[in-house]
């Protein structure tokens, strides 16, 4: 009796995630990583060495999840939605929480006395910037019909308009 090896693919795959969730998933990765993105580059040096530099971006974490599940359920909970809808919120937003987790740990790390508050912030902000290039590939796990360099070119697209975002942002409220 000859077993058969199961091969994987590199990349795991949910096809149990509905399209419009998909998206919804999607849209709370960019949302949240650029607003993280502008947090990171915004803070002054000051502010990564003492520490605030964290507390910035963790408050724009958990700002943006609430705003965002409040957007996503508001029209439901007016029309007497049911709960699911506000689970799937909930859900689909952590995309979002996620965003800051290691631009936050960066600044912590930087904060505590290594590396220098200039390198500390850059790399913060360079991992803000590899995910967002990274979403193609993202959105390519939830919905497998996406092809690999379709879902590259949308990363590096979306990559130097979140950049764009970051520039308005700092220009205009700064």
């Amino acid at each position: 009796m000859s077993q058969s090896r199961v091969v994987r693919p590199l990349t795991r795959r949910r096809h149990d995630v509905d399209p419009h969730r998909a998206e919804s998933r999607v849209s709370a990765y960019v949302y949240g990583t650029v607003l993280v993105l502008a947090a990171v580059v915004g803070v002054s040096p000051e502010a990564v060495d003492s520490g605030a530099g964290v507390v910035v971006v963790l408050g724009t974490v958990l700002s943006t999840y609430v705003a965002h599940v409040l957007a996503h359920t508001v029209g439901s909970l007016l029309t007497g939605g049911r709960h699911v809808e506000l689970r799937n919120a909930v859900r689909d937003a952590t995309p979002i929480l996620s965003s800051g987790a290691l631009p936050a740990l960066v600044l912590l790390v930087t904060a505590l006395g290594w590396p220098s508050e200039a390198w500390g912030q850059s790399l913060a902000a360079a991992v803000g910037l590899v995910r967002v290039a990274g979403i193609g590939v993202v959105h390519r796990r939830l919905q497998a019909d996406v092809p690999f360099g379709r879902a590259v070119a949308v990363g590096a697209v979306a990559a130097a308009v979140a950049l764009l975002v970051v520039v308005l942002k700092l220009t205009l409220t700064h």
